[in-house]
C-alpha cells in the first residue's frame, strides 16, 4: 500500500512597516488636499484608508511559512528607542508631472531617524537572504492617482514646506497584505516594541 503525503506550503505577501499613529491628522490633511484641487472626484484620487497608513521599511513579496518564521526570529533581535517625527512636505512618485502616488515626507531629523531604523531592519533581513526591493525613501502614501489631474503641482505647491503635525514611532510590524476588490487589507503578524 502506497501512502502519499501532500505537503502544502502557503505563501503570504509580506512586508515590514511602521504604522502612522496620528491617523486623524493625516485624514484631515487628505481632506485639505482634496478640497484644494478643483473639480476633483473619487475616480481621480484614491485616498489611502486610515487603517492602512504606514511607512514601508522592507517589502518581501510572496513568502512561505518557513521563511516567515525566519523573518520573525530576526525581527526579535531588533532593539530601538521610541522617537517623535514631524510630517513635512507633499511629494509625488515618480514626479509631480506624471504622479502615480502622492505622499507626505518628514523633516530632516525624522528622515535620518527612520533611515537608521531601516538600516537595522535591512541588516537583519540580509542575514537571512533578503534584499531591499528599492531604495528607501521615508514617506507616507496619502493617495493613489487613478486618473491624470492637469497641473496638479500648481495646487500642491503651497504644501512645499507644509508641516502636517507630529507622530510617535514606537512599534515595527511584520504585516501580511491581502488584495481584495475593495483594496488591500493589512494584518500584523509580528510586532517589535520600542524599549
Amino acid at each position: 500500500m502506497n501512502i502519499c503525503f501532500l505537503l502544502i506550503i502557503y505563501n503570504m505577501r509580506m512586508f515590514i512597516a511602521i504604522d502612522c499613529n496620528n491617523k486623524e491628522q493625516i485624514s484631515n490633511l487628505q481632506q485639505m488636499i482634496l478640497n484644494s484641487i478643483p473639480s476633483i472626484n473619487w475616480k481621480m484620487l484614491k485616498a489611502v484608508d486610515q487603517q492602512n497608513l504606514h511607512f514601508t521599511l522592507f517589502f518581501f513579496g510572496e513568502v512561505d511559512d518557513k521563511r516567515v518564521e525566519l523573518i520573525k526570529n530576526k525581527m526579535n533581535e531588533i532593539t530601538f528607542q521610541s522617537f517623535d517625527i514631524i510630517y513635512r512636505q507633499i511629494g509625488a512618485f515618480p514626479s509631480f508631472k506624471f504622479p502615480k502616488v502622492l505622499w507626505i515626507g518628514l523633516d530632516e531629523y525624522s528622515t535620518k531617524k527612520l533611515i537608521s531604523i531601516f538600516e537595522i531592519v535591512k541588516f537583519k533581513m540580509e542575514q537571512i537572504g533578503f534584499k531591499p526591493d528599492k531604495e528607501f525613501k521615508p514617506h507616507l502614501t496619502l493617495f493613489r492617482v487613478k486618473k491624470p489631474i492637469a497641473n496638479i503641482q500648481n495646487y500642491l505647491i503651497k504644501y512645499t514646506n507644509f508641516i502636517a503635525g507630529s507622530d510617535k514611532i514606537d512599534k515595527i510590524h511584520l504585516k501580511k497584505s491581502e488584495l481584495f476588490q475593495s483594496g488591500p487589507m493589512y494584518s500584523n503578524m509580528f510586532t517589535v516594541l520600542a524599549q
